[in-house]
């Protein structure tokens, strides 16, 4: 009997698991016009690798099997979680009631007992691939809502002209290594940097040119932090650099690569160059000052960097540090 409905047209893979192998030939030809995929197994354990390495969009199985029987095979299927999603529908000569309890139970979706009325098989094969249809797009769904939210998340953490971090996230991600470095006693540095005379870049080339400019500096900052280290823009052309497990000194060298950097670097070379310098303060956890709250490291941290602007700019200058 041939089957024309319109809802069957997309292609389905069937996976028939009996050990006759006449039923898996019957629904090859009650599907013979559509465009569904009949595959066949023909006792339990077969049915089991196949329904993992084909991912079929349903199975049909047969309940009575020598070897590992449909029981066995449906409950291992329902707690694979690579196959449980996939609808199993039971054929079997048993018309027992607690057979059919039984077969329910261990993760079957439907039971139909042979011999089989083709209306009532398609019916029922129909219905679950259907099921199958909604049960994959909405996991697709779920799927791309949960990349976008990703995104979203991201994109709400981040500077949009820099692509670094932006102030709130740099409040976040400080008050968390704070708390990690007073917990474990472990050393914190913070440096802020501000671009020196910055203000006339945008009065004599144009925001875009500062902003273009910003960009550029970001690089650099990218590229003399460490791995581990957490920079952003605080605001403005002034930016922040978070170094995790880290001691004055090492802050200073950090700091000092960012500075020799950007000296030595032309920006807007491909328009206008131009010859950027940066200062820099750097604080750390634990203090001789008793640097004690995290205000206390910020504070700091922008008292050193005002030092270095007051000294001549172009230079890093540690809290507590020489000049």
């Amino acid at each position: 009997m041939e089957n024309n409905r319109s809802d069957n047209q997309r292609r389905h893979r069937i996976l028939v698991v009996d050990d006759d192998p006449s039923t898996a030939e019957l629904v090859r030809s009650w599907f013979a016009n559509q465009p569904h995929e009949i595959l066949s197994a023909e006792d339990g354990r077969r049915g089991l690798e196949l329904a993992t390495e084909v991912d079929p969009d349903l199975i049909l199985l047969d309940l009575r099997m020598p070897g590992l029987d449909g029981m066995a095979v449906a409950r291992k299927l329902k707690t694979d979680p690579k196959t449980r999603a996939i609808p199993i529908i039971v054929l079997s000569a048993c018309r027992d009631a607690n057979a059919k309890v039984e077969a329910l139970d261990a993760g079957a979706d439907d039971y139909v007992t042979k011999p089989f009325e083709f209306e009532e098989v398609d019916a029922r094969i129909r219905t679950m691939l259907r099921r199958r249809d909604q049960l994959t797009t909405l996991e697709l769904t779920v799927r791309d809502l949960t990349v976008t939210n990703a995104q979203l998340e991201q994109l709400a953490m981040l500077d949009e002209r820099t692509g670094l971090f932006n102030f709130r996230e740099f409040q976040r991600r400080l008050k968390d290594e704070w708390h990690r470095a007073e917990r474990y006693s472990l050393p914190l540095s913070l440096v802020f940097f501000d671009l020196d005379h910055f203000k006339q870049i945008n009065d004599k080339l144009g925001h875009p040119a500062g902003d273009r400019a910003l960009q550029e500096f970001a690089t650099l900052v990218r590229g003399g932090a460490r791995t581990n280290d957490i920079a952003a823009r605080y605001g403005g052309e002034e930016f922040a650099v978070i170094l995790p497990h880290t001691d004055g000194e090492m802050g200073v060298r950090v700091a000092e690569r960012i500075r020799r950097a950007t000296s030595d670097f032309v920006f807007l070379e491909d328009k206008t160059p131009t010859r950027i310098t940066v200062s820099a303060g750097v604080s750390t956890y634990p203090s001789q000052r008793d640097i004690n709250s995290m205000a206390a490291l910020v504070r700091t941290a922008d008292e050193a960097l005002y030092r270095a602007k007051d000294l001549g700019r172009n230079r890093v200058v540690q809290h507590d540090g020489p000049d």
